[in-house]
């Protein structure tokens, strides 16, 4: 109940601290103009009040814009409207120039709140779309990567119960299940990554790691993946030590390894460079298989029937500001590259100081 009270008054905190800071600035400016420069000039001094009230329309509520104009009105009138010290006004040209400034002063509120208003549906309405698209590609996924595995349990469970099977061929068949129930299991493990990820539940513990252990600690997670496949590995300097989450870094690039595993023909090579840019190590990851499909502009790391995979990879490299992208390789396969950055140390460097 207090935490809805406070949310409740929370609008209203945020538009008094606003209303300060507006009559601050008109005060701030009242001061400079009337007393320390004796400027006497209402078109100069009009012009920078309504200068404040549109900068305060940009970036606060209609409500403080239409309070600001109104002290700027009212500064305007008794400051620098001959008689000053009064709010009457002797000269009709001044009459014009005070309302001309309420009047500006409010409209250029008005749209600048209607500008920001738009601007922020719109911003609504790409998260949203972008959300649906998400939903839609997950489910698409989902769907792709279940089919596979109960398909095959299916076949197997039924050639178990077969009378005509051979020991041999029964115990293939045992082994066929054993394999699919893992892919099951682990299917079930990327959607809760993904639950953890939509809640922003992950987040980045870093440590000093070389980058070969991650590529290790990859491999070892999707190691029956790329049984059928040659790994090749590149991790360059040994005595390089990296600044990243090795737990997240290695599960990421697990994903991409099974990815290019799934899309590349049975024999072929699958290959793990490591190469440090500026403040980033990179981890790219090239296969032999049919590649993305083209389209116009940068390729994003996705293609037919990939699976979750790389959408877990993109979200568990965000939660330490990370990023993965994909692109064709020339000689064929695909290429998807990714990127977290780091500081970098070499081992022969001493351990950084830790403070007590």
């Amino acid at each position: 109940m207090r935490s809805l009270r406070r949310d409740h008054l929370l609008p209203y905190l945020t538009d008094g601290r606003g209303f300060v800071a507006a009559g601050l600035a008109v005060s701030a400016l009242t001061t400079l103009f009337a007393w320390a420069f004796s400027l006497t000039d209402p078109t100069i001094v009009a012009l920078c009040f309504l200068l404040i009230v549109l900068v305060v329309a940009a970036v606060s509520s209609w409500r403080i814009a239409v309070a600001t104009s109104l002290m700027a009105f009212l500064s305007f009138n008794f400051f620098f409207l001959p008689p000053t010290g009064t709010l009457a006004i002797a000269d009709a040209q001044h009459w014009v120039a005070l309302f001309t400034l309420l009047f500006v002063s409010l409209v250029g509120s008005y749209l600048s709140s209607q500008i920001r208003h738009r601007a922020d549906e719109a911003t609504k309405a790409e998260v949203a779309r972008h959300s649906a698209e998400l939903k839609s590609s997950l489910l698409a996924s989902l769907g792709h990567d279940l089919k596979t595995p109960l398909t095959a349990l299916t076949v197997a469970a039924t050639n178990l119960n077969a009378s005509w099977l051979s020991p041999e061929q029964r115990l293939e068949q045992a082994d066929i299940v054993q394999a699919e129930l893992a892919r099951l299991n682990r299917l079930f493990q990327n959607l809760i990554e993904m639950a953890r990820i939509e809640s922003h539940a992950v987040s980045a513990e870093r440590e000093w790691v070389a980058p070969a252990d991650v590529i290790d600690a990859a491999t070892q997670q999707v190691e029956s993946s790329l049984v059928l496949h040659r790994l090749n590995v590149e991790a360059g300097d040994e005595a390089l030590l990296v600044h990243l989450d090795p737990r997240l870094t290695s599960a990421a690039l697990a994903h991409v390894l099974e990815n290019a595993a799934q899309h590349s023909p049975a024999g072929s090579s699958i290959s793990v460079t490591v190469t440090a840019v500026a403040t980033e190590i990179r981890f790219i990851v090239r296969d032999r298989g049919t590649g993305l499909a083209e389209t116009p502009g940068p390729q994003t790391p996705s293609r037919a029937n990939s699976g979750m995979g790389l959408t877990i990879s993109r979200g568990l490299l965000s939660a330490e500001g990370g990023r993965i992208w994909g692109e064709n390789d020339p000689d064929g396969g695909a290429v998807f590259t990714l990127a977290v950055p780091v500081e970098s140390r070499m081992t022969s460097q001493p351990e950084p100081d830790v403070l007590s």
